[in-house]
């Protein structure tokens, strides 16, 4: 009797855990039916992806001014892989 609490304690925690479980199933088995239909994105990620989108499939651009840009975009990247770099290296 002194190990009561404890019994309904595994009980409750047991009871939680298979039903963890078994919504977890029916929600994967729903998404194995389902596409994925995400929103619009958002935030400078996607920002410079419609950027570069329209680097390449705007016409009115001058292929010597798209080198241009894509030579900035270059030193931007190169500039943040230098920052990861130093920033991992300081940790």
């Amino acid at each position: 009797m002194e190990n009561t609490a404890i019994i309904i304690l595994t009980i409750i925690v047991s009871l939680l855990f298979m039903a963890f479980i078994i919504g977890t199933y029916r929600e994967f088995s729903l998404m194995n039916n389902t596409a994925f239909s995400g929103g619009e994105e958002k935030g400078p990620r996607a920002v410079m992806v419609q950027f570069l989108q329209k680097i390449f499939t705007d016409e009115n651009i001058e292929p010597g001014k798209k080198n241009e840009l894509l030579d900035i975009m270059k030193k931007t990247f190169d500039d943040m892989d230098t920052v990861k770099k130093t920033s991992s290296e300081n940790k």
